[in-house]
């Protein structure tokens, strides 16, 4: 993994894991439910903002250097594995 991809990563990981802290703690506390369903909504952006980085980065250091010599297949197949998983 490059090093700017997991640093990014790691730092919105950690705002994620601080949105999640604190939906933790309204419905522990029994606050509002839209006020929880709106900070439970951040920590999913958080989370699929941290998928779009690792993805992202991990075209460019493997697939993008896959596609172009024999592994061609298996690296297609991977990313299409990917796309199924996020369909469902």
């Amino acid at each position: 993994m490059q090093k700017a991809v997991k640093e990014e990563a790691i730092r919105r990981l950690r705002t994620a894991r601080g949105h999640l802290d604190h939906v933790i703690s309204q419905v522990e506390a029994e606050k509002y439910c839209t006020d929880i369903l709106q900070q439970s909504l951040a920590v999913q952006s958080a989370l699929k903002a941290v998928d779009h980085i690792i993805l992202k980065g991990h075209l460019e250091e493997h697939v993008s250097e896959a596609m172009k010599g024999k592994h061609k297949d298996k690296a297609i197949e991977e990313v299409m594995e990917v796309f199924d998983i996020v369909r469902k």
